[in-house]
């Protein structure tokens, strides 16, 4: 009985750094992605993906982005294209100008 309470506790602890592998992974497959400029997931399971603003179906886009990162179960929620004019400076995350939102757990 111990030591399947042993390994129990082992396999919950072990599960945050799986998470932030699996945030990893997907930050590095939205990165490599041709037009993005920088990428991060929020506390709150949102991905903001910096972009250089383009004439394209940026709805369409943050739907990808959703499907680019489901298969790495990083917890990703829903998916917000940033205009890269707009970051920086000190700008908070608020006044920055949002191209596209898509809700993940929707698709």
């Amino acid at each position: 009985m111990r030591v399947i309470s042993l390994l129990a506790g082992l396999v919950l602890l072990a599960s945050p750094a799986t998470v932030l592998a699996d945030q990893d992974s997907a930050l590095a497959a939205v990165r490599s992605q041709p037009g993005v400029l920088d990428a991060q997931i929020d506390d709150r399971g949102s991905l903001w993906v910096v972009v250089k603003n383009a004439r394209i179906a940026w709805d369409q886009y943050a739907v990808g982005m959703c499907a680019l990162v489901r298969p790495h179960q990083a917890r990703v929620f829903s998916a917000k294209i940033i205009d890269v004019t707009s970051v920086g400076r000190g700008k908070k995350s608020s006044e920055w100008k949002q191209l596209a939102q898509a809700d993940c757990s929707r698709l």
